[in-house]
């Protein structure tokens, strides 16, 4: 009896570990941005404007954990991150940004800690 307690405890690690939700402070320069994400709302902070936006759509690339993508929308911006888990400078992870002004394309870079 012991055996299949063990066994169903194991099995349900991997769904506790994914289940926990990644809270974000991000940031970057040139031009200066900021994102705070939880995986369920963001606010994004970039040329004089700042955005609450809910994350809909998230997903990682075909058969593997990382890089993880989110859809970011909300009333008058939208955005998509790619978060990538390796060091950038002193943080944990990279995150690039593909997002808007107008009907200008903008791809914006920086780095991200778990808060």
């Amino acid at each position: 009896m012991g055996i299949i307690r063990l066994i169903i405890i194991l099995c349900a690690i991997p769904t506790v570990v994914s289940s926990e939700t990644l809270a974000l402070e991000c940031s970057g320069t040139n031009p200066d941005w900021t994102l705070s994400y939880d995986e369920e709302t963001a606010r994004f902070a970039f040329l004089d404007r700042e955005s609450d936006l809910q994350v809909p759509q998230k997903s990682t690339a075909e058969g593997v954990e990382w890089p993880k993508a989110a859809t970011l929308v909300g009333p008058r911006d939208s955005a998509i991150i790619i978060l990538h888990n390796r060091q950038c400078g002193t943080e944990e992870y990279e995150l690039q940004i593909l997002t808007q002004r107008g009907e200008s394309p903008i791809l914006l870079t920086g780095c991200c800690s778990r808060q």
